[in-house]
């Protein structure tokens, strides 16, 4: 049990805190900044440990050795039923990965995706003023992240709908090794691989064509382990970046002063979005497993427990923000935990931040004012990203 025993109750997967985790957050941070609770299902682990504190974070996250990726990053997750990618990998099988990625997803190529993500937001913006209202999640938010996939991928836009239920079905849930969750994920595997098969013979000026011209000699990938970058990117790239740009939105929407300055004077967007990410934390939390015990406040985290790093807490933290539940446009923020830290860092935060401001200038540009209609947002989801499965939109 936790130090301070049963008073905290606080549950990541407990739709009772999706709404607003930064209470629970906060005592956990005071009380038991190394706190244990049972798993949903013991399939794997029969408890996790959270981590709330910036310090304990941040720490973890630069200790690959101590708090390893390889054996899932999903709370009580059997990562053999899931598809292979450097998420669940330590160096320095994670290195070699992450080092054919980088040579790909280069500045210069998420620079020249501008023009697509604007116009694809552009117009579906412009459908929006026409009907005089939208679902700031299922019209907006969820189709930018996937349509820009297909620019980078060279992927049909008509399987649009497809990408977004697999991503759906696999990330969005409390169980991530489901029924639906499996069999999405099988179907996603044998789409990758007749993909693969045939980028090898005729590549293109995607990256999945780049990363099989790219291999280095004596050291080729098999179609398995680029399958499984596109299962990353395909993962990586629509379910935070969706939630983002929907709570943007939301939130937007609850400051109308901040909202309508931005939109006046689109040169304080760079500030705005890092302070978006900041309060948002789209990541919430996610875990690793220890290779050795761990001593945190009064606890000691066993050597081959799974913990739940909180990526949202550690962005709330008190010591590291002032008044940190205050979303301030003019806060000069240095650093974050939103993408990560160490050697897992978000390689596409590049492509996340440009999708997100330009969703969000766009939706602006074309109604600075706007109303959420708060009683009818539905939360799908805490941990690993803070999910929104409706928000409908007055304009």
């Amino acid at each position: 049990m936790s130090p301070v025993g049963p008073e905290i109750e606080f549950d990541p997967f407990d739709e009772r805190f999706f709404d607003d985790p930064y209470p629970a957050y906060a005592r956990l941070r005071r009380e038991a900044p190394a706190f244990k609770r049972s798993t949903l299902r013991g399939r794997v682990w029969p408890h996790y440990w959270m981590l709330s504190r910036a310090k304990d974070v941040n720490d973890a996250l630069a200790d690959w050795r101590t708090f390893s990726s390889a054996r899932g990053t999903l709370i009580d997750t059997d990562i053999r039923l899931i598809p292979i990618n450097m998420f669940n990998m330590d160096p320095p099988r994670h290195d070699e990965h992450r080092a054919i990625l980088a040579r790909v997803l280069t500045p210069t190529r998420v620079a020249a995706l501008e023009p697509h993500i604007r116009k694809c937001a552009g117009e579906l913006a412009d459908g929006f003023l026409e009907r005089g209202g939208f679902d700031a999640a299922k019209d907006y938010a969820q189709w930018i992240p996937t349509l820009t996939m297909c620019e980078l991928l060279g992927l049909p836009v008509s399987d649009r709908e497809q990408f977004l239920k697999w991503n759906l079905d696999t990330l969005a849930g409390s169980d991530f090794t489901s029924e639906s969750a499996l069999a999405a994920y099988a179907a996603m595997a044998d789409y990758w691989k007749d993909l693969v098969v045939e980028r090898r013979k005729s590549p293109g000026k995607d990256l999945i064509s780049l990363i099989l011209s790219g291999q280095t000699p004596g050291k080729e990938l098999s179609d398995e382990e680029v399958a499984g970058f596109c299962s990353l990117l395909h993962d990586g790239s629509q379910n935070t970046t969706m939630n983002t740009i929907a709570n943007g939105i939301i939130e937007l929407a609850r400051h109308p002063d901040e909202r309508r300055k931005v939109a006046r004077d689109p040169a304080r967007w760079p500030k705005v979005i890092d302070e978006l990410l900041r309060f948002l934390s789209p990541v919430q939390g996610l875990a690793r497993a220890t290779t050795r015990d761990v001593r945190i406040g009064d606890a000691t985290i066993p050597a081959g427990d799974q913990v739940l790093l909180l990526y949202g807490s550690a962005n709330h933290d008190e010591t590291v923000f002032a008044r940190p539940d205050v979303l301030d446009f003019e806060r000069a923020v240095k650093n974050h935990w939103t993408f990560g830290h160490g050697i897992h860092f978000c390689l596409g935060n590049a492509v996340a931040r440009l999708e997100v401001r330009l969703a969000l200038e766009e939706l602006l540009a074309r109604a600075p004012d706007y109303a959420v209609e708060e009683t009818k947002i539905v939360r799908n989801q805490l941990v690993p990203t803070r999910g929104i499965a409706q928000a409908p939109v007055a304009l």
